[in-house]
Formats: C-alpha cells, structure tokens, sequence
C-alpha cells in the first residue's frame, strides 16, 4: 500500500503480545530503551509502513516493531525477504541492524510504564515519545504485565490535570479540515473502532486500537504541515481515549489510566478542549469504578472548569450527570447538590441543538441521558436515611431508567445490560428483592453475549447490594449461584461471596 502525507496505516488486524522487560543502562541507572533509527529511517524513505513491511516478509506487525525497537533479531529466513522489501543488499541490512542507539527509557523525573509524563511544559516531541513508547509497550506486553500497573489517586492524579488545563489555549480552536484521503480514512477506522465496542465485543479488539494508536504516533514525527499535525493529533487523541475506554473495559484500570492522560495530551497540541473535557469525565467513570468517589468530583469539576462556557453542550450535560452521581455516592450532606447537578444536566440537554455532533459523541442520546440521572437518584434512594425520601428518589429514578430502556438504540449491546442492572437497581430501591432479582437475572443472560469488565463490575456491585440487604431471600440465593456460575466463565479471578463483597 503506497503511503501518502506520511500517514501510516495499521489496519484491523490484532497483535499477539510478548512480556516486555524493561532494558538498563548497565550500571543499575535509569532504564534506556534501544531503537534502531537507521533502519526506521530507511524504511519510511522507500515509503512503507510498518504494516507495509510485516506483510512483504510474511511475519506481523508487531514483530517488525520489536525489530525496529531492537527487542529480537530477524531470522535468517526472514532476512533475504527483508533486504529485497527495503532494496538493500544483505551488508548494507546487515549494517542497518547493527546500528542500534540508546534512547532514555522516559522524561527526566518519569518512568513511562510507572506514571505517565502530564506537565504543562512537555514539548511535542516528547508528548508523542510517550505515546510511540507507551503504545509500544502495550502491544509487546501480556495482560499480567498491564494488570500490574498502579493506579493515581489525590494529588497525583488532580495536580497535573490542573496543569493541563492552566496549559489550554485562549479561546476556542477550531479542528484543522485539510483535505486527506489516508486522513479521512484514519477517521473512518476510529469510527469503526467505536461501533465495535459499543457492540459489546470492542475489548476483544483493544489491540487492534492500540496498534492503529502507534502506526498514528510514529507519523507525528514525520514532518507535515500544521492543518495536517494538527488533524493528526486530534485523531491519535480519539484513538487514546478510544485505547483508555477498551483497556477499563477489560480489566486494566493502570493502563486506561494512562491512555487518558495521553490522550489528553494530544487534545492540548489539537485544540481539542471539548475533548479533553470528554477524556476528564471518562477518568471520573474510572475513579468511579474504583472507589475513588472525592477522585471522581474533583475530576469531574476539573472538566467543567477546562469546558468553555459556550463549548460542545453535549460534553457538559455528561459532565454534570456524573457529577450528580459522584455526590450521590459522598453521602447525605451531598444530597441538595446531587439534586442540582442532575437537574441540570437534564436542563442542559434539553438545550441542545440539533447541529451535527462530533462522533465521539455518537453514544450520548436520549437514553444516555435519561441514564446520568437515573444513576443519581439510585444511588440517592439506596442511601436515604427515610422510606419516604428513599420512595421519592427511587420514583425519579424509575421513570429515568424506563425512559432510557424505552428508547435505546440498536447495536449498544452493552448499554443494554447496563440499562437492566439500572432497573434491578431500581427495583432494590423500592424493595422489590424478587422483582429485582429477576431484572438482573435478564441481565446476567445478555452478559454472556458480551466480554466486558464493567458489566463484571456492576454485576458485582448490584449482588453486593442485594445479598446484604436481602440474604435469606430464595430468589436472592438463586441470583448468587447463577452470578457465580457465570464469573467462573467470564472472569475467573472474580468472585462473590454470599455477604456481597467481591474478591
């Protein structure tokens, strides 16, 4: 495939991964990684792509990016078929190979695998070093290695992302329109991308992302024009959101974390602030998941500080949805600005245009909607401190959630699921066990159509609630074996224990 504008193309095919280990310097220093740049260099000026050469030696991608990374050596076989594609003799490929340079594994003061490098000063050719190292990595990597990845919370996580926002542009900056083919059909890929996990199976795809993320990061080092970089950085920031969205639903909060802070990265050098507002609120949802419910606030304000008055409504309908849950969650003394905030954000919405929306926006409808605020209101009614307050919150609640079942769209199969484990929610509310336990039993059999981590977490989290409020209920001792049954399929590590706590 001929390479246009220095755009490189990584297909949809996935990547089998093998355990990076990290180099040193040989005196015990900070780790270095090698790379070797000649050989890179030469194959970009015959106009081939990674993917390019991968398929004119017959091997994958990922082992012509170990090549370059100098991680493994091309095998005799492989090399004759490599000097024909890079029109070398076998000296000169020989010599290429050869010449392999000590690069510093990180920024002065980071490691890239332990916290990602996120300060306001980060110059673009390390904001997109980060990106082609820590991209790299992930597909070099196993899945017990990403598991391993701390995550921030506090300070470490908020003070940086206050940097970034202190480090935004004056005033709004409009995404560049240059004319591309390879670019257009880059922007294609992240749509398709998209569709697949909203289908319920884009986790199983997650390498395929992170693949087409580094291909994207290894072109921003080319030399293009400033529409082009630009565009071009707004599509690796979609791809690093898209990569931080998959690696979460898979299990991987360290590494979703990181392709978060990347990706907003690549919205400063874009201008895409609504999008990095986006990302801001996507990080509060994992802070969520975790626990970390004052992370998520404080996360959550922090988008809607760095989101324009007058910028993309739709990003702060989200944003005030979840902040409406991150009170919910805080406790009783929070139940006034829970209110406030969901109401709001209804508000919001209904003051939307009908203007075309940005495509990383496609999953935020009506439902979506009615969505943030039934969360709000379940978590209020779960937690009122009265039958009375708890059947007037759980009404609201109600009502959102049918609204939100009622007019899903087709081909948001893990939406769906969700969208029942609201409703059994609900129903635990009204103290309805039975009815409830039978809504999430509907649910657990949608689940088994789906691969994903987060319809784990909140099977895990409803039993909880359930099994604590209601153990001796018959219906409630069925749903806890059926649950059982299908983590021992679906996630073997996870577990349930009749008390409701997840191990």
């Amino acid at each position: 495939m001929a390479q246009k504008c220095g755009i490189a193309w990584a297909g949809s095919s996935s990547f089998p991964g093998s355990t990076l280990y990290p180099l040193r310097d040989g005196r015990g220093g900070q780790a270095v990684t090698k790379k070797r740049l000649r050989f890179s260099q030469h194959r970009k000026a015959v106009g081939l792509t990674q993917e390019d050469l991968a398929a004119l030696v017959g091997v994958d991608r990922s082992t012509v990016v170990r090549w370059e990374r100098a991680e493994t050596e091309p095998q005799p076989l492989h090399r004759t078929k490599l000097a024909t594609a890079l029109r070398l003799t076998a000296e000169e490929l020989a010599e290429l190979l050869d010449a392999v340079a000590e690069l510093p594994g990180g920024l002065p003061g980071h490691r890239l695998v332990g916290s990602l490098p996120t300060a306001a000063g980060l110059t673009v050719a390390h904001t997109v070093q980060a990106m082609e190292a820590f991209s790299a990595q992930d597909i070099a990597s196993r899945r017990q290695v990403l598991q391993q990845l701390s995550v921030l919370t506090g300070a470490a996580l908020l003070a940086p992302l206050r940097q970034w926002v202190a480090s935004l542009p004056v005033g709004s900056v409009q995404p560049g329109s240059v004319g591309s083919d390879e670019l257009a059909e880059l922007e294609q890929a992240v749509q398709m991308f998209r569709r697949w996990d909203a289908s319920g199976v884009g986790g199983l795809k997650r390498k395929a992302v992170v693949g087409q993320l580094n291909a994207v990061t290894e072109s921003l080092a080319e030399e293009s024009s400033t529409a082009v970089r630009q565009r071009l950085f707004q599509v690796t920031a979609e791809l690093a959101q898209l990569a931080g969205w998959m690696s979460y639903d898979q299990g991987l909060p360290g590494a979703a974390q990181r392709y978060y802070l990347l990706a907003l990265q690549a919205c400063r050098e874009a201008g895409a602030v609504a999008l990095g507002a986006k990302v801001i609120g996507d990080m509060a949802q994992l802070s969520t998941a975790l626990g970390h419910y004052d992370d998520s606030l404080h996360l959550v304000r922090t988008g809607l500080y760095a989101l324009p008055r007058h910028a993309q409504p739709l990003v702060r309908a989200e944003l005030l949805g979840l902040e409406a849950r991150a009170y919910a969650q805080l406790g009783s003394q929070d139940v006034g600005d829970a209110v406030r905030s969901a109401e709001a954000c209804l508000e919001v919405w209904q003051a939307v245009s009908a203007d075309p929306r940005p495509d990383w926006l496609h999953y935020l409808n009506q439902s979506e909607v009615d969505c943030l605020a039934a969360n709000a209101y379940i978590e209020l009614a779960l937690a009122a401190d009265g039958p009375k307050r708890a059947e007037q919150f759980a009404t609201r609640a109600e009502a959102y959630t049918l609204s939100a079942c009622g007019g899903r769209a087709k081909g948001y199969a893990r939406s769906r699921i969700l969208d029942e484990l609201r409703l059994a929610r609900v129903r635990l509310a009204q103290r309805e066990p039975g009815e409830s336990a039978a809504v999430a039993t509907s649910a657990l059999g949608l689940a088994e159509q789906a691969c994903s981590s987060v319809v784990c977490d909140w099977l895990i989290r409803y039993h909880g609630d359930l099994t604590s409020r209601y153990p001796d209920v018959t219906a409630v001792a069925a749903f806890h074996e059926q649950l059982s049954d299908y983590l021992r399929q679906a996630a073997p590590a996870r577990k349930v224990t009749v008390s409701g706590r997840g191990r």
